[in-house]
């Protein structure tokens, strides 16, 4: 969340100079868009244990890359502004493998990977040059997780999972004209799915899931 506020507070400060800006401003970005993105993926497991008078947190997790595409469609919000609303989906190439050995021998592999991803929320920009934004964003977020355990031993015992996760996003980001309707942007997100929660007795474990995106992307406006 520390990085959330680094990038928010630094999008808050290029949106007080936007309204000057914008004075001059002829190429407005509004109206529908589509876009293409690709970039950085992380996802961090983080475990919580509390029995009532201590409290640990754990977290590990593993990098690949995103890609896929966003919709979405800008009003008018003032002079200087405009509001959103967006749809997006997203597939990524991690993939996280263990080993599970018997002595020397190795018995099994579980594998842990990521499936599609969607997002649908709201944003609100500020105008900074033709055709050019800075923006927040956020809004609910759906995540798909899939588990491969292997059996090398005895392929009967071999499964595949699938979880889907529901939670929430958050975000930052800039477009930037290329044309009057083409446009690049940069945009960091990040989202948290909800905790799963186990009691054992005093103990309570919660196992929640955090992910980062770092993405590029080209888009047009119609």
């Amino acid at each position: 969340m520390k990085t959330v506020a680094t990038i928010t507070a630094a999008t808050l400060a290029v949106a007080i100079a936007a309204p000057a800006a914008a004075q001059d401003i002829v190429d407005t970005p509004l109206g529908p868009r589509i876009e293409l993105r690709v970039g950085w993926d992380r996802v961090d497991v983080v475990t919580e244990v509390r029995d009532g008078t201590e409290r640990s947190e754990t977290s590990a997790g593993d990098s690949g890359i995103t890609y896929g595409g966003e919709v979405g469609y800008d009003m008018v919000l003032s002079r200087a502004s405009v509001l959103g609303v967006y749809a997006g989906l997203s597939k990524s190439t991690l993939e996280t493998c263990d080993d599970l050995s018997f002595g020397a021998t190795v018995v099994a592999r579980d594998c842990l990977s990521t499936g599609r991803e969607i997002d649908v929320g709201a944003r609100i920009g500020f105008i900074t040059g033709p055709n050019s934004l800075v923006y927040l964003k956020s809004g609910y977020s759906n995540g798909e997780v899939r588990r491969d355990v292997r059996d090398l031993t005895d392929p009967a015992f071999s499964y595949r999972a699938r979880r889907r996760l529901d939670g929430f996003h958050l975000g930052a980001g800039g477009e930037f004209g290329l044309t009057s309707r083409a446009y690049g942007k940069l945009e960091y997100r990040y989202a948290n799915y909800a905790a799963d929660r186990e009691t054992i007795g005093q103990t309570v474990l919660e196992n929640g899931v955090e992910r980062h995106h770092v993405v590029a992307g080209l888009g047009y406006r119609f």
